[in-house]
């Protein structure tokens, strides 16, 4: 009957269709409860045998029914209902006061109230979640005449626009419907954007800082004001630490310095970074010297004293741990004071929902270029799964403000060198946030605006905002190669050293491992040095130059060879090893790899699979030292019907038969002793024609003097060149890229090479020598150890890794531990 009565009623400029829709929540809400329903009608009763004289008596009459619901109600908020119309209302008219419905919006939700408002004047409201519901129904009015009908609507509407007078001055707003003005929080208009909000979380994604009403709960209080000032409202969202948040900026340089705003004082902070370990360095000085707060990061540490130490760190508070993007240390911070901020626009959606979860932190923030989140395909559910963060307004922007003359500060005391770190690797073809769309050139432009922009790089070399070509970065044409940067290089956005310094560049080195060009003892010779008359060329003139020379020196390549018989391929680089397996793996259908060291195949299992990427099947026995386990791994090897590599280690005296029933396509032996007694005793278990080991050049002429029927492999010279045009170098750099990331494998195989040299006794091989050969090991073949280890064209991508202390232990080692020859972590 309610809406057969409001279609009636004309109330100034409340339009009918308004006035229906809040009779429809109206019902809607009464029949969600059995007391509001019983209310109405004793309402309606009352409102039909004492017709109302005046206002007064309608204020002092009108029965109030309060909800009986519980505190925590389950329907709808009542401003969605009312973006609903009943079906059938008439449409909108279009020349409507638009400003007075932006009034009438803010106060429809009162109305329901109003009786209770008019008898009782308001000093101060405030909602915390419950609903309160005065209803007021006239089903009985229609029994009287026409005249008494009208009459009553008459003192209705009479009390409708005292309701609506009161409403709106207790709201704030003045008689002309103006809007009031709202203290919030957070400078947040309560008015029409609360609809726009809903709007916007029920349509697309919002890609902004603007979040949505329902996001995050909200607590309202109405402050009592003077007559003369307007009152205001207190709006303050609260952070639920089960949601991540998000903060996009529209510059790059803006990022670090929100993410220094957003560090208060005590907290405890961790702050992934998009970069990996050596890039910390340039952070570490940044945060600090803007925050105040301490920054630490771990260098050369095993993972759990890595976390140990994080956990230290946090502990003492007012601290924050900086962590590469991809690692996830297990680390559980909770409290108030506790944050996890994401510096970067995540590049996995699954490493970072990983990372939310482990910490459990109170706060949980992306900071992150607005420009930056289409770049990987995790924006998507990123944005639906984070929410815009509820404090970013006025306070945050000038905190921000008000650090940005500090932080400027701050990155120019900071050395260029530090700066140069990282980038480019990080986000190339191999690294951890490779942007497809991007090729070599966009990849460089983009380091280098980062570098000078957000960095400000060599700053003061800068010339209208722009830093000359011959101001950035020099790198080596191996580094180049490395990270298939050839195309950027002839483009000129890329500065080559005139004489090629190997793969090393500094941004793949922390800085203090950095060694000069003098200190090398030789030159490499894959790209000639460019003579002195050519130094005045562009950068694309050297690059051509340089590749013609190296193709003119190059032995003429017809490709690889498949060859039949016992050969051999002397490596005058022990890196190449493991590359030249995994070629050779690609042109076989099934190859047998026989290695040293039992407990390493698993190792070499992995890393073999990282760097072929599911090309080939990488097979090998499921327990060590067991033949049943060797035969398995066999028959599963020749009944494999894509390609298939099987490993073994060369010293297995009786092969599986299935090798010796089913023809093999290829068998590679590689040991760090020669393995020419083991590879003659298998020839007559396996049913292969062709076979080559992998030796190095001073293991050549032991061969040479017992094996005359062994000979060099046709195309080693071609294949092991260690120029660029070489058919083995898109695998060497794959391999590196692989030894890279791949920590934990490496460690392992490290670990593993210190048990097959500890075996002997101390006395036939001293701690010393058997951590000084694993080091050598490692810096050469797995690119990690110091410098001197390591090779001068290959040089280790990263330091020394640490030892646990049951293998120190257990091989007594401790006397090569105490003169630095190993850390223990």
């Amino acid at each position: 009957m309610i809406p057969a009565i409001l279609d009636n009623i004309c109330l100034g400029n409340l339009r009918v269709e308004r006035l229906s829709s809040l009779a429809h929540a109206a019902e809607c809400l009464a029949t969600a409860a059995t007391t509001l329903s019983d209310a109405a009608r004793a309402a309606a009763e009352t409102f039909a045998l004492e017709p109302v004289p005046d206002t007064q008596s309608d204020k002092a009459k009108t029965p109030a029914v309060e909800d009986s619901a519980p505190d925590v109600s389950v329907l709808p908020p009542l401003s969605l209902i009312l973006l609903n119309p009943i079906p059938g209302a008439p449409p909108e008219e279009v020349d409507i006061d638009h400003e007075r419905e932006d009034v009438r919006s803010v106060t429809e939700s009162e109305i329901l109230r109003a009786t209770h408002w008019a008898a009782e004047p308001d000093e101060g409201w405030e909602v915390s979640g419950r609903w309160v519901e005065y209803l007021e129904t006239g089903e009985d009015i229609e029994k009287y005449g026409y005249e008494e009908k009208q009459g009553d609507i008459e003192r209705i509407l009479s009390t409708e626009d005292s309701i609506m007078r009161q409403t709106i001055q207790s709201k704030g707003l003045g008689e002309d419907g103006t809007e009031p003005t709202l203290e919030i929080e957070e400078t947040f208009n309560t008015g029409v954007e609360v609809a726009q909000d809903y709007i916007a979380a029920s349509g697309s994604p919002v890609y902004g800082d603007f979040a949505p009403l329902d996001e995050t709960p909200i607590e309202i209080s109405h402050a009592h004001s003077s007559s003369d000032a307007p009152n205001t409202v207190k709006v303050e969202r609260t952070i639920d630490p089960k949601q991540p948040y998000r903060i996009l900026v529209n510059d790059e340089f803006e990022v670090l310095l929100t993410v220094c705003a957003l560090i208060g004082k005590d907290q405890r902070v961790i702050c992934y970074m998009p970069c990996g370990t050596p890039p910390l360095s340039f952070y570490k000085p940044l945060i600090e010297n803007v925050t105040g707060a301490s920054a630490y990061f771990p260098e050369r540490m095993s993972a759990g004293r890595r976390d140990a130490a994080y956990k230290r760190t946090l502990e003492a508070g007012n601290a924050v741990a900086l962590v590469s993007s991809t690692l996830l240390p297990d680390i559980v911070i909770e409290g108030d004071d506790s944050w996890v901020i994401h510096i970067g626009w995540p590049s996995s959606y699954d490493k970072y929902i990983s990372q939310f979860k482990k910490h459990k932190a109170k706060n949980n923030v992306i900071v992150a270029c607005s420009g930056d989140i289409g770049l990987y395909p995790s924006h998507t559910s990123l944005m639906t799964r984070t929410q815009s963060w509820p404090k970013y307004g006025d306070s945050l922007i000038a905190s921000t403000n008000g650090l940005r003359q500090e932080f400027e500060n701050a990155l120019a005391k900071i050395s260029d060198e530090i700066k140069e770190k990282d980038w480019i690797q990080t986000h190339g073809v191999y690294g951890p946030r490779y942007v497809k769309s991007w090729d070599s050139t966009v990849l460089v432009e983009r380091a280098n605006r980062y570098l000078v922009h957000a960095l400000q790089y060599r700053h003061k070399y800068l010339i209208s905002g722009i830093l000359e070509a011959r101001f950035l970065p020099e790198v080596s044409w191996g580094f180049v190669t490395q990270n298939s940067l050839e195309q950027a290089a002839l483009a000129g956005v890329l500065q080559v050293k005139h004489q090629d310094s190997g793969l090393n560049h500094i941004s793949s080195l922390a800085h203090s491992d950095v060694r000069s060009s003098s200190t090398r003892t030789s030159t490499p010779t894959a790209v000639p040095s460019v003579p002195a008359s050519s130094a005045q060329k562009t950068t694309s003139e050297k690059v051509k130059a340089q590749g013609k020379n190296s193709r003119n020196e190059t032995p003429a390549q017809a490709g690889f060879k498949l060859t039949n018989g016992h050969t051999y391929f002397p490596i005058e680089e022990e890196f190449d090893a493991i590359p030249l397996i995994c070629f050779i793996a690609g042109k076989y259908d099934k190859v047998v790899c026989f290695l040293e060291g039992q407990g390493s195949l698993r190792h070499y299992q992995k890393l073999f699979g990282k760097i072929l990427q599911s090309k080939s099947q990488i097979i090998a026995p499921e327990v060590t030292s067991s033949d049943q386990a060797n035969n398995d791994a066999a028959l599963r090897f020749v009944n494999s019907s894509s390609s298939a590599i099987l490993l073994l280690t060369y010293s297995t005296t009786n092969l599986p038969p299935a090798l010796r029933e089913n023809r093999v396509g290829y068998c590679v032996y590689w040991g760090f002793h020669l393995p020419l007694k083991q590879a003659k005793k298998h020839r007559d278990q396996l049913s292969c024609s062709s076979t080559a080991m992998i030796i190095t050049q001073s293991q050549q002429n032991e061969l040479k003097r017992q094996a005359a029927d062994i000979t060099e492999h046709p195309s080693a010279r071609t294949l092991l060149d260690l120029g660029p045009q070489s058919l083995l170098w898109p695998m060497r750099n794959t391999t590196v890229s692989v030894l890279m990331t791949e920590e934990a494998t490496v460690k392992n195989l490290y670990v593993n090479r210190i048990y097959g040299l500890g075996a002997v006794s101390r006395a036939e091989r001293s701690a010393e020598e058997v951590l000084r050969m694993a080091n050598q090991f490692s810096a050469r073949v797995l690119l990690r150890g110091d410098l001197s280890d390591g090779s001068d064209y290959f040089p280790p991508i990263a330091g020394r890794l640490s030892l646990p202390r049951t293998v120190v232990d257990r091989f007594h080692l401790q006397p090569a531990v105490t003169v630095g020859l190993a850390t223990i972590g």
